[in-house]
């Protein structure tokens, strides 16, 4: 099963924050021990790029990318006109980022590994938490 995720539950799981939730971090090391894949959204690696320029988690860009290039069970899901055509569908979800994120789900056929209030409330797709 592929699990797509958003920017603070990756960060989350890279910094071991007590944020994340019980089932959310139980599907992250099932995929790093190589039973399940993980969906990172280009569009959540923008998003930490910034985060970590602005010192706003205690995470080392670089180290982000060497984690997800040392691992088969991250895959990187680009930015394309069809994330954009389905993302301009999804009027419920009021931040353009979270569309973009459950757009790539949708095209992904991936639950999504988030807390985000908005994302969940819109029933576009399956979140785990």
């Amino acid at each position: 099963m592929a699990y797509l995720v958003d920017t603070h539950t990756l960060i989350w799981f890279l910094t071991k924050n007590k944020k994340l939730g019980r089932k959310a971090i139980e599907m992250l090391r099932k995929a790093e021990n190589g039973d399940g894949t993980v969906i990172i959204p280009t569009i959540v690696l923008a998003e930490i790029m910034y985060i970590c320029e602005k010192n706003k988690a205690e995470l080392s860009f670089n180290k982000v990318l060497e984690k997800l290039t040392e691992s088969v069970n991250y895959l990187v899901y680009d930015l394309d006109i069809d994330t954009i055509i389905k993302a301009s569908e999804l009027d419920k979800i009021v931040e353009i980022h979270d569309r973009i994120i459950v757009a790539s789900a949708l095209l992904t056929g991936s639950k999504i590994l988030t807390k985000d209030e908005n994302i969940k409330e819109s029933n576009y797709v399956e979140t785990v938490w």
